[in-house]
This record gives structure tokens, C-alpha cells and sequence, in this order.
């Protein structure tokens, strides 16, 4: 677990990296910035839909703070997943 984690925190965290070396890229809808804002989009929306879907909430830690921690951090990839495919769509409708 600790390995698949490690490799999705490296993942999020490239994604932030990238971000903040595209952005301006991201913005004017240039095709490369524009397939890499789509995966992003994409990635953080199937995150959440594998999390409602797949995984079982039963055997996680009980607690206050654990559902808002989980609650905080869904809602984090919702604007995630918004934020990205929002600006794919805008630049793609802005080119018909």
C-alpha cells in the first residue's frame, strides 16, 4: 500500500508541478498543456468515481476528523476535476 501510495502522491504532486510550468499554455489552449489539463481532469473525476464505487468506507478509521478530512479531500479533487476540464472545454468551444 505504501508503494501505490507513494506513486499517486508523486503523481498529484508532477500534476501541480506541470501546472505551474504550463499554465499560461493551459490557458491559451495549446494542444500538448491542453491533453495534459484533459488527463488531469479526467484522472481526479475517475479518483472520485472509483472512491464512491470501488472502495468500501466500512473498514476505515472512525472519527470526526477522518469525514471531514475525506469530505475535504473529495471536494478538493471535485474542483480539481472542474477546474481542468472547464478550461479543456472553454479552449476547445472557443475553437468551433
Amino acid at each position: 500500500m505504501w508503494v501505490h501510495g507513494g506513486f499517486a502522491v508523486y503523481t498529484i504532486a508532477a500534476f501541480g508541478v506541470m501546472t505551474l510550468l504550463l499554465h499560461n499554455e493551459i490557458l491559451t489552449g495549446q494542444r500538448p498543456a491542453l491533453a495534459l489539463a484533459i488527463f488531469i481532469g479526467t484522472y481526479c473525476l475517475l479518483r472520485i468515481v472509483v472512491d464512491f464505487t470501488y472502495y468500501s468506507h466500512s473498514d476505515w478509521p472512525k472519527g470526526k476528523a477522518f469525514v471531514i478530512g475525506h469530505l475535504l479531500l473529495t471536494l478538493l479533487f471535485v474542483f480539481l476535476s472542474a477546474t481542468y476540464l472547464g478550461v479543456s472545454a472553454r479552449s476547445l468551444l472557443a475553437r468551433v
